[in-house]
């Protein structure tokens, strides 16, 4: 399908009850007319950030993102940032119309920055010790998935700017190699959980449904 094939009274028609529009980019020119119309009608848009899109095609999608889900490769590789809280905020500056961006970090888990408006001067702390005293705070001999995050603060990364937010590290279930599957489709779950999240407003509550619903892999179904 390509745009010309609907028109934009249609489109909107279709949107019309849309709270919430999910764009993965692998039909490029429709996505980004659908994410056009839908910015049009104040709907929040979230961002699957491929990396197999080109980063002009994907800058248009993440223009008029409002969150943004994206695997542990993606920030560095959009940013040239190695260490990934501060390729996090430096997507959040470059996007200022994101609400949050999510990294998923395979069987460690994901990582999450959240920003909020705020105009308050006071100083920025760096988000890369914010993330190791977090880290800290991770009971790592838990098997099961929990979640830690940091208070709302003015975080700095190794770019130039700053945003008003906090940082949420969310840990994966530990399962015995011995019960585990082929892991297809859980980026997919992923997804789907952040997507529940948002939808029913389950913010701060998202993280927990993320970690149960991300974990290292799949249980065998054992009859």
């Amino acid at each position: 399908m390509v745009p010309g094939d609907i028109s934009v009274s249609n489109l909107s028609a279709a949107l019309q009850d849309v709270n919430l529009l999910y764009l993965d980019g692998y039909s490029h020119e429709m996505a980004l007319s659908v994410g056009k119309q839908a910015d049009l009608m104040k709907i929040p848009i979230l961002v699957d950030a491929e990396p197999e899109r080109t980063k002009t095609e994907l800058g248009h999608l993440l223009d008029l993102s409002s969150y943004i889900v994206c695997s542990g490769k993606f920030p560095e590789k959009w940013t040239s940032i190695s260490c990934i809280p501060s390729a996090l905020l430096e997507i959040l500056v470059q996007y200022p119309r994101a609400r949050f961006v999510i990294a998923t970090l395979g069987e460690n888990g994901c990582m999450m920055l959240e920003r909020i408006e705020d105009d308050s001067g006071i100083d920025a702390v760096d988000i890369g010790n914010v993330a190791e005293s977090l880290r800290l705070k991770v009971h790592k001999d838990d098997n099961l998935p929990t979640c830690v995050s940091s208070k709302f603060m003015r975080l700095s990364g190794r770019g130039h700017g700053t945003i008003h937010g906090r940082l949420l590290i969310g840990t994966a279930e530990k399962i015995p190699a011995p019960e585990l599957v082929d892991t297809t489709g859980c980026g997919d779950a992923f997804i789907g959980a952040v997507l529940y999240g948002e939808a029913y407003q389950l913010v701060p509550f998202l993280f927990m449904i993320l970690s149960f619903a991300y974990r290292k892999g799949v249980r065998m179904n054992k009859q």
